[in-house]
């Protein structure tokens, strides 16, 4: 990581980027969709099986394995040993000063009308969904789009509430747009790695309505995504003793060299995860983040693992715990919605897929944390090549305006 970017933020050089970093960054998104299909062509001589565009039936996996559970719950504990108790690794509280400073300096707004609106179809919408009325059978296949755009909606209104009126919505709308256009490649772009890893999840109900339709609901229902984690972020930035909790930690800086390391790596575990994707599963979001960390790293481009550089992890950390506290209506609400939702979606992971919450086991929330960074990189690697805003922060300058407060 290089020091000379920690006080970047993601829309800095947004619209600066000369023609030859843009050729850059278009090679690595190319790169990061071609190697799995490498890995892909030494594991089956072509493209895995059953490729299309969403997974529709599960795969033969290895099934559950008790030593493999415990090895990767002990990785698991520890993540969440590093959350919970942050001083022991090397983390400085932050003063009640300092807490009470940010807290005066941000004043309640009144309520929007969205909050209202998002409310009602967030209601409306679980009871047609969980209600599975025969009259409203038609309707219950869309409820998805709307109640998740509903929730997006309260979750902003509940920003620009407790942000001094500003949220998304009110302050960037044409980024929460974006936001919303661009998750639908991104999570498209997941979708195509999911068959690289012979369909992690899939989608047993897609049949309930008729292709092309299909895919442009499904569409739809990804571009809730990315809002919803960058709604989530800048909310629990709200919260000025969970924000500084992070803001005063190790420092972690990679050379050159190091650099060039972490972005090798990341292309082993891009082609390894399609070659040995019984064991390597895990590996499937980390591939492209440390790929596509080190090449924006290499060009001096603001990442939310930048600032780690000064000890600041709040925007990596925050980031992850946003999109972990999103997986909470996610799963719950997918799992009460079969058989009446063509985007309910069931999980197939090897070795580990047992003690399930909802139809997630209970290990694969872990994922989440990374899941929420690789969504932030990848708006930021898009937005760069096209040329627009991707600075989603709204609290993040506030909270740590202070630091020096320590």
């Amino acid at each position: 990581m290089n020091s000379a970017t920690q006080h970047q933020s993601p829309q800095h050089k947004s619209l600066q980027l000369k023609s030859p970093q843009k050729i850059i960054l278009i090679a690595l998104t190319i790169g990061i969709i071609v190697l799995p299909f490498i890995g892909s062509l030494i594991r089956w001589g072509g493209l895995p099986p059953d490729f299309a565009l969403l997974a529709t039936t599960a795969a033969d996996v290895p099934p559950f394995n008790l030593g493999v559970f415990i090895a990767l719950s002990l990785v698991f504990l520890s993540i969440c040993a590093f959350l919970l108790f942050p001083r022991h690794f090397g983390f400085t509280p932050p003063t009640e000063q300092a807490i009470e400073a940010i807290k005066n300096a941000r004043k309640p707004a009144k309520l929007p009308i969205w909050l209202y609106i998002g409310s009602t179809l967030t209601l409306v919408f679980l009871v047609i969904m969980w209600g599975q009325f025969p009259a409203l059978k038609q309707l219950t296949y869309y409820a998805f789009v709307p109640l998740w755009f509903g929730f997006i909606l309260v979750l902003d209104g509940i920003l620009h509430y407790r942000n001094s009126g500003k949220s998304l919505i009110s302050s960037r709308p044409s980024l929460m747009i974006w936001s919303a256009f661009l998750s639908i490649f991104g999570w498209y772009y997941f979708e195509y790695l999911n068959f690289f890893v012979l369909r992690n999840w899939y989608y047993p109900d897609l049949y309930l309505i008729s292709a092309p339709e299909t895919y442009i609901v499904s569409a739809l229902t990804f571009a809730t995504i990315w809002p919803a984690v960058f709604v989530s972020y800048n909310l629990l930035l709200t919260f000025p003793k969970l924000s500084l909790r992070y803001s005063n930690g190790p420092k972690i800086s990679l050379s050159p060299k190091a650099a060039a390391y972490t972005m090798l790596a990341g292309v082993i575990m891009c082609i390894a995860t399609s070659v040995f994707y019984e064991a390597l599963f895990w590996m499937l979001w980390l591939g492209p983040l440390l790929i596509t960390c080190a090449a924006l790293n290499r060009l001096s481009i603001w990442t939310p693992v930048s600032p780690i550089t000064k000890g600041n992890w709040t925007p990596a950390i925050m980031i992850g715990l946003g999109t972990l506290c999103n997986s909470v209506p996610w799963e719950s609400w997918n799992y009460w919605s079969s058989p009446n939702n063509p985007n309910f979606w069931k999980y197939n992971l090897p070795y580990i897929h047992e003690f399930l919450i909802f139809e997630m086991p209970v290990l694969g929330f872990s994922g989440y944390l990374f899941f929420g960074i690789e969504c932030w990189v990848l708006f930021i690697l898009f937005g760069k090549i096209i040329g627009i805003n991707t600075d989603i922060n709204l609290v993040n300058s506030q909270a740590h305006s202070i630091k020096g407060m320590h």
